[in-house]
């Protein structure tokens, strides 16, 4: 079993990874808001790593829909007898909520992103200093062999 899960993990980029990961979360703490939800449990709070990981994988602006995503699924957990009404969404706890699920999507998608971009930066400027450290050692054994011709040892 273990081996078949590596096979397959290791067909599927890190940033799908995360992403499925993400809506594992998403399921999991909507079945458990279903189930346990009730006030002072922080139940809901779970939503955050599923935001948090949905938006390592994209960008802001997709980390900021994760968000909504989040508070959508929360509203829809916890008035699951009373039924969702856009009344729902206006209030105090909600607005909060939403507040903070969406800046914690476009944060961290922001930080991913340039996380990113700087990886690569530093990619490239490796590159160009490999390319440097092998253009200097060609040269010194270039050097080397012609000293080596010209020594009086050699005749």
């Amino acid at each position: 079993m273990v081996p078949y899960a590596r096979r397959v993990l290791a067909g599927i980029t890190i940033p799908q990874q995360l992403l499925i990961a993400s809506a594992v979360t998403y399921g999991a703490v909507f079945a458990l808001l279903l189930e346990y939800g009730r006030s002072g449990l922080g139940i809901g709070e779970g939503f955050f790593v599923a935001v948090i990981l949905a938006a390592a994988a994209t960008s802001p602006a997709l980390g900021a829909l994760a968000g909504l995503g989040a508070l959508f699924l929360y509203e829809l957990a916890i008035h699951e007898q009373t039924g969702l009404a856009w009344s729902d969404f206006d209030d105090a706890p909600a607005l909060v909520r939403l507040a903070s699920y969406v800046a914690a999507g476009v944060v961290t998608g922001f930080l991913a992103r340039r996380l990113r971009l700087m990886l690569a930066q530093s990619l490239f400027a490796l590159e160009e200093l490999a390319d440097i450290a092998y253009g200097r050692v060609d040269w010194a054994s270039l050097e080397s062999g012609r000293t080596q011709d010209r020594s009086p040892d050699r005749v």
